[in-house]
């Protein structure tokens, strides 16, 4: 799972700069949260990307505009999109795992433990 999780951030990372997204960066913060052991915090980073206005589940990639500024689509946009929400639809899953993980050890530590 660690592994295939790993691949898929630096996929993401990888598609997002191809089309100029600041996400990029948001998902290199995941990266390095993943790469020092942090999973939870990774977690929580790729979960705060979603919902509300302009998140993560409203971006569509491969949109561009030729030489006179008009809109159009690159000619993968479809196949962008679909690699996108792909690995996004990955990760989630991913994150949420983590964040059951960490409830379900909270719920089970004697009263009055702290740490």
């Amino acid at each position: 799972m660690y592994g295939q999780t790993r691949k898929d951030l630096i996929q993401m990372i990888e598609l997002l700069e191809e089309d100029d997204t600041r996400w990029s960066q948001f998902f290199q913060r995941a990266l390095v949260a993943f790469d020092n052991g942090e999973y939870r915090r990774c977690a929580e980073i790729i979960l705060s990307g979603s919902g509300g206005m302009g998140s993560l589940n409203d971006l569509v990639l491969g949109q561009t505009t030729d030489q006179h500024g008009k809109f159009q689509w690159k000619l993968n946009h479809e196949e962008i999109n679909s690699k996108y929400q792909e690995l996004l639809s990955s990760l989630y899953a991913f994150s949420r795992g983590i964040r059951r993980a960490a409830n379900k050890q909270r719920q089970h530590r004697p009263s009055g433990w702290t740490r």
